[in-house]
């Protein structure tokens, strides 16, 4: 084989061309008369001929570009002037215009000038062809993908509602980002316009249309990351890999980025390495992210709290065992429902518990099914939002990682409840474990007779789809994360109307989150009021709190409502270290209210921390001592929801950013006259005029801290 021809089969071989330019090659080899061919002729029937195999973009001009410019195979006569183009001139080829295109006089060994063999060619390129075929290996993956699914999409698992997921695998394939040839192929196969699919891509962060490094570093910087020391280890990693965040070394083996929260605030600073978690990273650690492998034996999330529901099976069964979730009760609240139970007895067993939203909106769950059921006829979703993005918040994350099951069984019985066929967990894109687990539960509960048609001989037929977001913290929000699902940008709708009557694809939607559902198979086996007893009257059950930042044991707690704020912090959490005072505990996460050391008596309850100006919110706690910077914090803070804000509506869009402007001077000393009253005004019209709760509560700590700390920001205004 001619030396040149050899080296693009070698090339071919071992992925460093593209299996496009093969094709171009064997068309010509193909259609050549007398080894030439005319450029338009050679374009018109490599199109022809391209239309024919699915999954080839012909259309693309850098394959046939390179295969022309990079191995000396072929050169060009303009047909207007009859000038000469060989070796990289054939790059500049103006192809609005005609050449005669033909095969390279070759050299022999001997020095003897000759004419290529273009029979030999041929025959080399078809035994090529026949080797490797016209798709790389990736390409093929990415055929099987966009024409089987996958079992785990749902239903509606075809056209636009994939478009995620199937970005998600296709990145996987293609070395973790997305080439152009590929996200046109998906736009093809999916039936959606390349804009809007570029749309997407462009609108969250875990997506990426240009190339990066083999291990993206991943580092959180927010508020419990930071004061353990994040911004050291940002430093250190720069200075080791001399690159700069959102940068990639030049080998193309790392990228760093630093990203808001990863939900891992109890293993403060965390870390994420493709898709592998790496807990309290330190300076002198570093090669532990590079080389992508975290610590034998690293620390587990901190579970407590003396009545356990919810959390009653977290570390006490393997999570991916159906038999051991079954040996501790699993699955008789369904089959009850299944045997003994309507659907309205459901609904009002919820009722009866007062059981509301653990995600932060505390709607009376109950109330929100029955909403949904009274609809007519007709399909009816239930998602469940595994979505938890907010600094501070990681308590649904154990449930995920620990106990996907029961997560999964009150999903079913919702869906019985309000007589949804199919139901949707949507979890966050950093937490890839959770997404596993979810996975690996379904396909668990489908072979075992547990989901699918007539589950049980009852009836009842019910399939659960397992969605992943990809970095968008406004996906949280219900209507953001309806609009995910079904494949576009995480923007909020207006309301009403309300989920509950039309939600994911028009139809009557309920959205729980994964605390919420957690709680349902207990309720259903104890019945409702047993539930509401463990509380108060106007806060029943348990709740999980995420408390982090300046505690000795920082993790995830199951308390009945009512507890002091001190057995929270102290008793469960182990308090401060020593020698140092509490300063204020941001409650609710980020969108949330501070509570000083004067309310640590404070019954943790909806109705006493709305008395004292503190937030329940999705249960997280931040506590900070006395060595905090709480203008960083708040900064940070502010970054966050600046980064975060979707961009739809104008106040939060801009809002958010002058807030974050506005705390980086007064932090940096670069204040101005008037710069705390603007930030008061700012986010009082972000809470009036803003769509969704994102900007609504933007300013919250903002504005609590300076009613909390009147002096926080004094001394900062220049003269």
């Amino acid at each position: 084989m001619n030396p040149k021809l050899a080296k693009f089969a070698a090339d071919i071989r071992q992925g460093r061309a593209n299996h496009a330019s093969l094709f171009w090659l064997r068309v010509f080899a193909q259609y050549a008369r007398q080894g030439a061919l005319r450029s338009d002729e050679w374009v018109e029937l490599g199109l022809r001929e391209a239309a024919t195999i699915a999954g080839l973009n012909a259309a693309d001009l850098a394959p046939r570009m390179a295969l022309l410019a990079d191995y000396d195979l072929f050169q060009a006569v303009r047909l207007k002037d009859q000038q000469l183009f060989i070796g990289s001139e054939l790059a500049d080829l103006d192809w609005s215009r005609k050449y005669e295109l033909s095969l390279q006089a070759d050299v022999s060994d001997d020095g003897a000038a000759g004419e290529w063999d273009c029979t030999e060619v041929a025959d080399c390129v078809e035994q090529l062809w026949q080797e490797v075929g016209p798709l790389s290996p990736q390409d093929v993956a990415l055929e099987k993908l966009l024409s089987e699914g996958s079992p785990l999409w749902g239903s509606n698992g075809t056209g636009r509602s994939v478009l995620l997921e199937v970005l998600h695998e296709a990145q996987a394939l293609f070395g973790g980002w997305l080439p152009r040839h590929v996200v046109i192929r998906i736009s093809r196969a999916l039936d959606v316009p390349l804009s809007d699919v570029y749309g997407v891509t462009e609108f969250y962060t875990m997506f990426y249309t240009q190339p990066v490094g083999k291990k993206i570093i991943r580092l959180c910087e927010d508020g419990p990351c930071a004061i353990h020391g994040a911004e050291k280890v940002k430093a250190a990693l720069g200075q080791h890999l001399q690159i700069q965040p959102g940068q990639t070394t030049p080998d193309g083996e790392y990228t760093l980025e630093t990203v808001r929260c990863l939900g891992l605030c109890d293993h403060a600073p965390a870390a994420l390495v493709n898709t592998t978690r790496h807990f309290h990273v330190t300076p002198n650690r570093i090669h532990a992210l590079l080389n992508n492998a975290p610590r034998h034996g690293q620390q587990e999330t901190n579970i407590g709290g003396l009545v356990k529901i919810a959390m009653a099976n977290v570390k006490v069964v393997d999570p991916t065992s159906l038999s051991e979730y079954r040996a501790q009760g699993g699955l008789a609240a369904l089959r009850r429902v299944l045997q003994e139970m309507t659907p309205a007895e459901v609904i009002e067993a919820i009722k009866a518990s007062k059981l509301v939203g653990r995600g932060g909106a505390a709607f009376p769950a109950g109330t929100k099914w029955q909403f949904a059921a009274n609809n007519p006829p007709g399909p009816r979703y239930v998602i469940c939002n595994a979505d938890e993005s907010e600094v501070g918040a990681f308590k649904d994350r154990a449930m995920m990682d620990f106990d996907p099951f029961r997560v999964v069984e009150g999903l079913m019985i919702a869906c019985y409840a309000i007589g949804a066929a199919q139901g949707y967990i949507y979890v966050r894109g950093e937490h890839r474990l959770g997404y596993e687990r979810f996975a690996h539960a379904v396909v668990e509960l489908e072979r075992a007779g547990w989901l699918g048609d007539n589950i049980q001989g009852s009836g009842f037929s019910c399939r659960i789809a397992v969605r992943r977001g990809a970095g968008a913290y406004i996906c949280g929000e219900e209507t953001a994360l309806i609009e995910s699902i079904e494949g576009k940008r995480g923007f909020p709708r207006l309301r009403p109307p309300f989920p509950a009557n039309v939600g994911l694809w028009g139809r009557p939607t309920v959205i729980n989150n994964v605390e919420t559902l957690g709680k349902v198979p207990s309720i259903i086996v104890h019945g409702g009021n047993w539930y509401n007893l463990l509380g108060t009257q106007d806060s029943a059950g348990t709740k999980l709190f995420a408390v982090s930042g300046s505690v000795v044991r920082p993790g995830v707690y199951e308390v009945p409502f009512g507890v002091p704020l001190r057995h929270l912090i102290y008793d469960l959490a182990g308090g401060l270290p020593e020698g140092r005072t509490l300063q204020g505990i941001l409650t609710g996460g980020a969108a949330g209210t501070f509570l000083k050391p004067e309310h640590l008596d404070t019954p943790v309850t909806f109705e006493d921390f709305k008395q004292v100006g503190g937030t329940i919110g999705a249960g997280t706690m931040m506590v900070f001592d006395d060595t905090v910077n709480l203008a960083d914090v708040l900064t940070r803070v502010a970054e966050f929801f600046a980064h975060e804000s979707c961009g739809k509506c104008y106040p939060c869009q801009m809002g958010t950013q002058r807030q974050a402007e506005i705390l980086h001077r007064l932090q940096d000393g670069h204040a101005q006259p008037g710069d705390v009253t603007t930030l008061l005004e700012l986010g009082r019209v972000m809470t009036d005029t803003s769509i969704c709760g994102l900007g609504q509560s933007a300013n919250w700590a903002v504005a609590d801290a300076v009613k909390r700390w009147p002096g926080l920001f004094e001394g900062k205004v220049e003269g």
